[in-house]
């Protein structure tokens, strides 16, 4: 079953510390989205900068959720031991800064990746994930003036299969990195300029 859900964002320009940088663009969803199926597969495709283009999609199963990185975008992990390949993506701290280079955390080296990654992975045995409660995920991603970084507002963790998404932020200025923070409610803003930003989600069941 197929259902098309639009969604009315808000894009701000919006401060971090002390002086406004009018060149990030935030989208605060009217209401947090929940992501979560009990069967086999919900997908929500997210276009970050609003362009008509895919950037990322959700995914979300009985056995976890995690994101598809389309068009060679990547997402910031924590590497897994070798033979594993990949890894999954971090919860980074509020002020983490997310560009081209990437400062090592406090416990272990972070990396771009662009393969698809899991936020929560629910098991026989349990289940894992590098959330415990709300955080942010690092994104990279394209458009036609070149690569431009972002976060993903999200809260997760272990015990539920399901992620839940409050919005998201990106740099409109190609290759300069961005403060990962939290996204703030609507009614706190500093605004410099308000637009209504129409962003789709798709939500297919199967």
């Amino acid at each position: 079953m197929n259902r098309l859900l639009r969604i009315a964002g808000i894009a701000a320009a919006v401060a971090f510390g002390s002086a406004a940088h009018a060149a990030v663009m935030v989208t605060a969803l009217p209401s947090p989205l929940e992501i979560h199926d009990d069967f086999f597969g919900r997908y929500d495709p997210i276009d970050v900068d609003g362009n008509g283009t895919v950037d990322f999609t959700f995914v979300s199963t009985f056995s976890g959720t995690g994101f598809q990185t389309p068009n060679f975008n990547r997402g910031i992990i924590r590497l897994d031991p070798p033979p594993n390949i990949g890894g999954p993506p971090v919860a980074l701290q509020v002020g983490y800064i997310i560009g081209a280079i990437l400062a090592p955390s406090a416990f272990h080296e972070l990396f771009w990746d662009d393969s698809d990654m899991s936020i929560v992975q629910v098991l026989s045995t349990g289940s894992a994930s590098e959330f415990n409660g709300r955080g942010v995920i690092g994104l990279e991603f394209r458009a036609q003036d070149g690569i431009h970084y972002g976060y993903f507002d999200i809260s997760a963790g272990r015990g539920y299969a399901g992620i839940t998404l409050y919005g998201w932020a990106w740099e409109t200025e190609p290759g300069k990195a961005i403060f990962a923070g939290q996204v703030p409610e609507p009614s706190s803003w500093i605004l410099a300029g308000v637009a209504t930003a129409s962003l789709l989600l798709l939500r297919r069941r199967e």
